[in-house]
């Protein structure tokens, strides 16, 4: 029970200190589903970079769509000479994926290098605390069958400034109970909003990535499933975002890469 009590504190600190205006003394925690336990073991990430195939399977909700392509795209175009594989198995949120038989099943039973594991739930206003306790036996079903495991802590909505650094903060104390990777998407987000806000990355919906957003994203899981620099990375005319800002995105991944390290491997 003291892996799920850390989380439980974690994510009750990443609230209130947050600048919402919600009254967090009134927090609502929702428990794990009954059935799910914290792993007992923690196994060090498997660390599946510099090779020549790459089997990557991604569990998510909507944000998530565009991702298999892109990331496909970028590792082809990187290493010409590589098998990739990027299968798209959504599902939703990870604890309701945790209770699909096949969801599980597909994890176990196939060759992946890499799973990137999207939809770990949060508050945005800190009225309720979300249990972790999901991500943490995604994390430690994928490190015992050799997979990297990467979470992804989506980007911030449109106009708001605290929301990228609040989610990657909840999947960091994530990987501190059970180590994992983690792709700092929206802090790449929050930097390239600042460094270029002239860059469309959302939708008119405020939530949704655009292309260039997406690309940004999928850059960022490049470098970390790959171990190569996204800013190497030559324009790829496939991709309609013009060379000049493909470049500037491949630069920003590469940058705060570089100053949040996603990985602690072999540890």
């Amino acid at each position: 029970m003291r892996s799920m009590f850390s989380s439980i504190i974690l994510l009750f600190c990443v609230s209130a200190c947050s600048q919402d205006s919600a009254d967090t003394s009134e927090t609502k925690l929702i428990e794990v589903p009954v059935g799910i336990e914290v792993p007992s073991t923690n196994l060090a990430i498997p660390d599946n970079r510099f090779s020549n195939m790459y089997q990557v399977l991604i569990f998510g909700n909507s944000h998530v769509t565009k991702q298999a392509s892109l990331i496909q795209t970028l590792i082809t175009t990187g290493n010409p000479n590589a098998n990739v594989e990027i299968h798209n198995a959504g599902g939703g949120f990870l604890d309701d994926n945790l209770q699909s038989q096949t969801s599980v099943a597909l994890l176990e039973n196939e060759p992946w290098t890499h799973v990137i594991l999207q939809g770990q739930k949060y508050s945005q206003s800190g009225a309720t605390l979300y249990s972790t306790t999901a991500a943490q036996v995604w994390i430690d079903k994928a490190k015992s069958h050799a997979i990297t495991p990467i979470l992804f802590p989506e980007h911030p909505q449109k106009g708001n400034k605290e929301e990228g650094s609040l989610v990657h903060l909840i999947h960091t104390g994530i990987a501190q109970l059970q180590k994992a990777c983690v792709a700092p998407v929206g802090l790449a987000w929050d930097k390239a909003l600042e460094i270029a806000p002239r860059l469309v990355l959302h939708q008119d919906d405020g939530n949704h990535a655009t292309l260039i957003g997406n690309l940004l994203t999928a850059l960022i899981f490049y470098e970390v499933i790959t171990g190569e620099s996204a800013d190497l990375l030559p324009y790829i005319s496939a991709i309609e975002v013009e060379e000049g800002t493909q470049q500037l995105l491949g630069q920003i991944a590469s940058e705060t890469i570089q100053a949040n390290q996603p990985c602690l491997l072999g540890t």
